[in-house]
């Protein structure tokens, strides 16, 4: 059975500042695991479909997802977003790319005090080089950063990270600059999502519409905007439902899956 990752951390992994040390030690782990060259650990900007579409710049940290690395990312994932996600789509489809992600899972576990230094100078870097950016901690993942690197949010204030979660009870202990949209499942009831927009907390919903096809305008009388089109889900205006496609794997269960709505 996969290990829980954050089992197996501390509940809070402190940076050492020893920047080059900590790409000395991810080199080390990356040849170690047959991978010769560097890289970093966040994707930039243009290699993520997603991410491009942003106004924004947007960084993303692609670790793979659920217990596929050995560790279970993903503490609130179900079996239709398993067999359905989106880490299994375009190049993640593509066997290097999806052992680069478990080698990041791994080498956070193993190293975490190296990984999170690592993340601080690449998230600087990035800051340095665009000036405003925006940076999504669980691409594929669902890890509570809040906890493990409060004062990663601290030392990068302008920065807008964000991201989805299936963990609903989280939002009481974000911080300000980190934006939840919270992800309905097949597990996930009407009256769960209706309570989420009233409280004002956007929840995403997959809905079987085509790329050709508009999303419905409504859901439950609650507005429905197309989270298609951009990651800007900072920007999104509260209370809403943020629309999403089902997409490569996730469409055979068109029909068959509560988490796929009309």
């Amino acid at each position: 059975m996969a290990k829980l990752l954050t089992g197996k951390l501390p509940e809070r992994i402190d940076r050492t500042g020893d920047v080059a040390a900590a790409k000395a030690a991810w080199a080390a782990f990356r040849s170690e695991n047959g991978r010769k060259s560097y890289w970093p650990l966040l994707t930039q900007p243009l290699d993520n479909q997603k991410l491009a579409k942003s106004g924004t710049p947007t960084y993303g940290l692609s670790l793979a997802p659920h217990s596929l690395s050995g560790y279970n990312v993903c503490p609130k994932s179900t079996p239709t977003c398993r067999a359905g996600c989106v880490a299994f789509s375009g190049n993640g489809g593509f066997r290097q790319v999806a052992a680069g992600r478990v080698m990041r899972v791994k080498f956070l576990a193993e190293h975490p005090e190296h990984f999170v230094t690592l993340l601080d100078a690449e998230i600087t870097r990035a800051e340095a080089k665009h000036g405003k950016i925006a940076v999504r901690l669980n691409t594929f993942s669902d890890l509570p950063w809040h906890t493990l690197t409060p004062w990663l949010f601290a030392e990068h204030p302008v920065v807008q990270f964000y991201d989805y979660t299936k963990v609903w009870d989280r939002s009481m202990y974000v911080p300000d600059n980190w934006h939840l949209t919270y992800s309905a499942s097949e597990r996930t009831t009407d009256a769960d999502v209706i309570g989420s927009v009233l409280a004002d907390r956007n929840v995403a919903m997959v809905f079987k519409a085509s790329r050709a096809n508009e999303l419905p305008a409504t859901w439950h009388g609650i507005p429905v905007i197309d989270g298609d089109k951009s990651d800007d889900r900072a920007a999104d205006p509260r209370g809403v439902i943020v629309g999403l496609r089902a997409k490569g794997l996730m469409r055979r269960d068109i029909g068959k899956s509560k988490m796929i709505h009309a």
